[in-house]
């Protein structure tokens, strides 16, 4: 889908002197478009059902939404593949099972609105929860590249419904009910299980271009030459730093493979992720339990990928983002503020 992005504000400081300085600051999307961090790991195992309302849903909506969850489960997709069954089942039918279809599918039923082609089984399969849902997730692991595309498209490849994008508005929803069927905590981790990385929202908004701020401002360090602010004397700087807070999180910049995630001298944790055509980009100063992908995981732009920390040669919490052309380092603005990469040569 193409949104905005996310906006780059320039905030004047006044500084020692009397002089003013620009500090750009990465700010969130519009609440309206932003969208929950992407669940990564293996499948959740439901904990309980809540015997309270969960972004909406509650009662018997829960308890099928436990079904769908079990369904995956059951067949082994990931965390990621759950929550777009939950989320395909919302917009079908509010996780309901519903005994008609609609003016575009009149022979459309239950809770994935499934319609009477042959693809989907039987009547009684596709009222039947646990079934309906186990033929979609069967139907989802036959989509091409399911694992890299945005959810939404996941499903319409999936269901061959008519908007690619109508999923979209249930995906937060989705990721919410995941987590509180897990383990009652609808921030989306999984305890006990390790099943979910998610920590909460991701407010970035991905460009047309597919490129993200890969976490919220101020930016308080610029690409090009500087004083080491850790005392090694003037340096160039290969990055950007990006100050948000300890533990605020990390999202990767544009869709790639993730080929590194682990230490690296003077990074702490470093995660360099391939996005092809020589492109690189790559995430600092991570804790050692802040990295939230490993090396040959496929992510999307916007996915959360760590959690912002102050390990190696670092003085507070900060992300250091770079970007790689060629192996060698540009200023990574030059994809945020307008999604236009230059050529990698």
């Amino acid at each position: 889908m193409r949104r905005a992005a996310a906006a780059l504000l320039l905030t004047p400081v006044l500084l020692a002197g009397g002089l003013l300085a620009g500090v750009v600051v990465l700010a969130p999307s519009d609440p309206a478009t932003a969208t929950a961090c992407i669940p990564v790991g293996p499948a959740v195992a439901v904990a309980g059902v809540p015997d309270h309302a969960v972004a909406g849903y509650e009662g018997t909506q829960l308890r099928n939404a436990a079904l769908v969850v079990e369904a995956g489960r059951s067949l082994g997709v990931d965390a990621r593949a759950q929550a777009i069954g939950l989320m395909t089942a919302m917009g079908e039918s509010s996780l309901t099972v519903l005994y008609h279809g609609d003016a575009v599918g009149p022979d459309s039923r239950g809770m994935f609105q499934q319609r009477d082609n042959g693809a989907w089984g039987s009547y009684a399969d596709r009222m039947d929860p646990t079934t309906s849902a186990t033929n979609f997730f069967r139907a989802l692991l036959r989509v091409p590249d399911w694992q890299v595309l945005p959810p939404t498209i996941a499903a319409h490849r999936t269901q061959g419904n008519a908007d690619p994008y109508f999923y979209t508005r249930f995906w937060d929803a989705s990721v919410t009910v995941l987590g509180a069927l897990a383990d009652g905590a609808p921030k989306g981790v999984a305890k006990g299980t390790g099943a979910l990385s998610c920590t909460g929202s991701t407010p970035f908004t991905v460009l047309a271009e597919g490129w993200t701020a890969p976490a919220a401002g101020p930016m308080t360090s610029t690409f090009g030459w500087r004083e080491d602010p850790t005392g090694g004397g003037r340096q160039f700087h290969a990055g950007i730093d990006l100050a948000p807070g300890c533990d605020a999180p990390i999202a990767a910049a544009a869709a790639g493979v993730v080929v590194m995630a682990g230490p690296a001298s003077g990074y702490g944790q470093l995660i360099a992720i391939d996005h092809g055509g020589g492109v690189v980009s790559r995430y600092g100063h991570m804790e050692d339990d802040g990295l939230l992908v490993v090396v040959g995981q496929s992510v999307v732009a916007g996915q959360q990928i760590a959690r912002v920390g102050s390990n190696g040669d670092s003085t507070a919490c900060h992300l250091h983002f770079e970007v790689l052309l060629g192996g060698v380092p540009t200023d990574p603005l030059a994809f945020l503020v307008d999604g236009h990469a230059p050529a990698s040569g």
